[in-house]
């Protein structure tokens, strides 16, 4: 969410992405890997608001995985509707 309030305030994407690069490479360092769909999802989202749909599509494919690999079915429909949308 974050993401999107920078661009719409008018950061430049590459200030807005370094905090996700920042936040996936903790998660990734700290095992906190329940975290990693969630920064997907958010990616996503900043990738949809810069209109940049083949990021946005792959944000969401990976967000999909990652919730099938936990065993969070909802969540993962839920990326997949969004894929459809």
């Amino acid at each position: 969410m974050l993401g999107r309030v920078l661009i719409h305030a008018g950061a430049r994407r590459d200030e807005v992405e370094k905090p996700l690069e920042v936040a996936r490479r903790l998660v990734e360092e700290t095992g906190a890997r329940g975290h990693l769909p969630f920064i997907h999802l958010e990616c996503a989202a900043l990738a949809r608001v810069l209109g940049d749909d083949t990021s946005r599509q792959r944000e969401l494919r990976a967000a999909h995985r990652l919730f099938t690999e936990m065993g969070a079915p909802i969540r993962a429909e839920q990326a997949v509707r969004e894929l459809g949308a």
